[in-house]
């Protein structure tokens, strides 16, 4: 049991600190949420969303009416891509300075409400690019209302202090944590995500899952953590294949959702480590891969150089694709991803050997990527970064 190995003379912090409503029609909590004292009084507010998922997905239809009928004022800023700029976020920053906005509503998946808590943070300092935040410059001190409208089962960052952006001149995807920048209120509403595309099921799914394992293996990561962890990488297995057999399985969304929304709140009580350390590098070069299929690619390689020193949680995690016991804990991955459609390699998303020296040293120049390669359960040195990226070809 994974219970024997955790340290009980460590102090750990816990930490949950956004009001999260979640279940189908959560949506309809807007108009709770804008009558808490928080937001209460509110006129003028800046959405945050990208071209066609907050439309898609009757969010906005629900929002924009809630709105109009309150008589807030809004500005809708549906700029976000993929893996946004700091560039991106400093204009979104700049018109909502311009609007007189006093809160955020970020309707979207995870880019869309990193965009708005980078918003929501840097906007009372003026003058100031998001770009030093991202390189650990400058730190702001307080941020404005923030309300997440998650519309994915993935990122988790409805849930906690965690943002990602990339500088693109640098090629540098780092992430940041503060904590003025938690959502003061969240909406997992699965309904909402039934207009999710197949592969982008597949992807966001699989980010949350990678979530699950690093949080729960983290050198660090205490008892509250490795719980949420275990029930994530639960209900992904039971419920990843029936969402891919029929899209329309909204007890599968709904136990999806959930599953995120935990592994979400994982890694905000543990960390992040070799996954994602490794994968910035590769979306931040070609931003256009999602970030789940980025992961996928690098999974087995990652468990295969962790799975040694965190053998205890991870048996415990992975027992129900093991059930004849590890022999080669690459391959029981790699079949397992086959089985759900997940079967790119690096070298599939556009990479050759020409590109490791890019990728490795993008890892140890990145900022904050330092601090993820320390939570690893393992010394992570530069020989063991490239041989995961070579071997992910």
């Amino acid at each position: 049991m994974w219970e024997k190995a955790n340290n009980i003379q460590t102090i750990q912090e816990i930490r949950s600190r956004t009001i999260i409503y979640f279940g189908l029609g959560a949506i309809s909590k807007i108009e709770a949420i804008f009558a808490s004292k928080h937001l209460k009084g509110v006129q003028r507010i800046t959405v945050v969303a990208d071209k066609t998922a907050y439309r898609v997905s009757g969010a906005w239809e629900y929002v924009e009416k809630f709105l109009q009928s309150k008589k807030i004022a809004y500005l809708v800023f549906d700029e976000v891509k993929s893996n946004p700029s700091t560039e991106l976020i400093d204009q979104c920053i700049a018109k909502s300075l311009a609007f007189g906005s006093e809160a955020i509503i970020a309707i979207g998946g995870g880019s869309v409400i990193d965009t708005a808590k980078l918003t929501g943070a840097m906007i009372n300092s003026p003058g100031v690019s998001c770009e030093k935040l991202l390189q650990y410059e400058f730190f702001p001190a307080q941020s404005i209302p923030v309300i997440a409208i998650n519309l994915t089962h993935g990122t988790g960052s409805e849930t906690n202090h965690f943002a990602v952006a990339s500088i693109e001149e640098k090629n540098y995807k780092p992430a940041v944590a503060l904590e003025e920048m938690y959502p003061l209120y969240s909406i997992d509403d699965p309904n909402l995500m039934s207009t999710l595309p197949l592969n982008q099921t597949r992807f966001v799914t699989l980010d949350a899952f990678s979530h699950a394992i690093e949080a729960a293996t983290c050198k660090n990561a205490n008892p509250f953590a490795k719980t949420l962890s275990i029930k994530t990488a639960d209900l992904v297995y039971r419920y990843f294949p029936l969402i891919l057999k029929d899209l329309s399985n909204m007890e599968a969304r709904y136990y999806l959702a959930f599953a995120s929304l935990l592994a979400g709140i994982s890694f905000d009580n543990s960390a992040l480590h070799v996954g994602h350390a490794l994968e910035h590098p590769i979306s931040a070069l070609k931003p256009n891969i999602p970030h789940g299929l980025g992961l996928a690619t690098l999974l087995p390689e990652v468990l295969e150089v962790i799975y040694p020193y965190a053998k205890e949680i991870l048996d415990e995690m992975l027992r129900p694709i093991n059930q004849e016991g590890i022999t080669s804990i690459k391959k029981m991955i790699k079949d397992w991803l086959s089985s759900l459609g997940l079967k790119e390699t690096l070298s599939d998303l556009g990479f050759t050997e020409n590109d490791v020296d890019t990728l490795v040293t993008l890892v140890y120049t990145t900022p904050g990527i330092k601090y993820m390669l320390a939570s690893s359960p393992v010394e992570i040195s530069e020989d063991t970064v490239r041989r995961i990226y070579t071997n992910s070809l």
